[in-house]
C-alpha cells in the first residue's frame, strides 16, 4: 500500500477525478474524507469506498465558504488525528462546458463563481490545512489545473484565468512551506471523460474529432487518480512546485479543432 493510514481530504470527490482517487486511494491504505455540494454523490461515493473495504467520511462543503473550508478539515482532524493529503479538486465544471465565454461576451457572475470556486477554493482550503500540516511537519497540497493554463482555447477565459491562479499559486505555496515538510504540486489534465462530458461525447463525430487532438486516447479519470496517487504518496517526495500535465499529448501536438467543433476539457 502506498498510503498507509494516511488521512486525505479530496474536494470535489461526489465524481469524475475526485471520485476515482477517493476510491484509489482508500484502496491504497488512505482514511478519505469527501467534501463536495453534491450530497447524494458524495454519500454514494462513501458507500462504494466501504463496500471495498475501505474508510471514508462525506462533508458537504462549499469550497468557496471560510466556514465549509474550515469545517471539513477539522471533520478529518478531530475523526482521524490528523491530515496528510489536500487534494483541491473542486471546480464548476459544468459552468465551464454551458457559460464560459471569451471577456467582452463574459458574464460577471460566471466570472466571480469560477474564481471562487477554482482559485478561492483552493486558497481556503489549503489556508485551514496548512496549519495542521505545519504542526505536523508533513504534507501533501494537491491541486487541479488545467492545460488552458498553459495553451490558449477560445471562449473559456474565465475558467483559463482560475487555474492559471492555480498554477501561480501553487509554485509560491511550494517554495513558503517547504521547510514544514510540506510538498505542493500542480496536475493540469487534458481532456478527461467524466459525468460533465457525456453528452457531447456520445456524438460520433464530435468524439472522433476530439480524439484526433490527441497522441494517444481521451483521458478517464483514473488516469488522472494514479497521477495523483504517486505525488501524493512518499514516491512523490522528489517533487514540489511542479505542475504535472497530463493529456494524451494534446499539448505535445496541438492541431486545430474542425470547425464547428470545441470540447473543453475537465477539471
Amino acid at each position: 500500500m502506498l498510503l498507509p493510514d494516511r488521512v486525505a481530504l479530496i474536494t470535489g470527490a461526489a465524481s469524475g477525478i475526485g471520485r476515482a482517487a477517493a476510491r484509489l486511494f482508500a484502496r491504497e491504505g488512505a482514511r478519505v474524507l469527501i467534501a463536495d455540494l453534491d450530497e447524494a454523490g458524495g454519500r454514494a461515493a462513501v458507500a462504494e469506498i466501504t463496500a471495498a473495504g475501505g474508510t471514508a467520511l462525506f462533508v458537504a462543503t462549499d469550497v468557496s465558504k471560510t466556514a465549509d473550508a474550515a469545517r471539513a478539515v477539522d471533520t478529518a482532524v478531530r475523526t482521524w488525528g490528523r491530515l496528510d493529503i489536500l487534494y483541491n479538486n473542486a471546480a464548476p465544471t459544468r459552468l465551464c462546458n454551458e457559460r464560459d465565454r471569451a471577456v467582452h461576451e463574459l458574464d460577471e457572475a460566471v466570472w466571480d463563481t469560477m474564481i471562487n470556486v477554482a482559485l478561492k477554493g483552493v486558497f481556503l482550503m489549503s489556508k485551514h490545512a496548512l496549519p495542521v500540516m505545519m504542526k505536523q511537519k508533513r504534507g501533501v497540497i494537491l491541486n487541479t489545473a488545467t492545460i488552458n493554463a498553459l495553451v490558449a482555447e477560445p471562449g473559456v477565459d474565465s475558467y483559463t484565468a482560475a487555474k492559471g491562479g492555480v498554477v501561480a499559486l501553487t509554485r509560491s505555496m511550494a517554495l513558503n512551506y517547504a521547510k514544514h515538510g510540506i510538498r505542493v504540486n500542480t496536475i493540469s489534465p487534458g481532456y478527461v471523460v467524466t459525468e460533465c462530458q457525456q453528452d457531447w461525447i456520445k456524438d460520433p463525430v464530435a468524439r472522433a474529432a476530439a480524439e484526433a487532438l490527441h497522441l494517444t486516447r481521451l483521458g478517464k479519470p483514473e488516469d488522472i487518480a494514479g497521477l495523483a496517487l504517486f505525488l501524493a504518496s512518499d514516491q512523490g517526495e522528489f517533487m514540489t512546485g511542479s505542475n504535472v500535465v497530463i493529456d494524451g499529448g494534446f499539448t505535445a501536438f496541438k492541431a486545430p479543432p474542425a470547425a464547428g467543433t470545441f470540447f473543453r476539457p475537465e477539471a
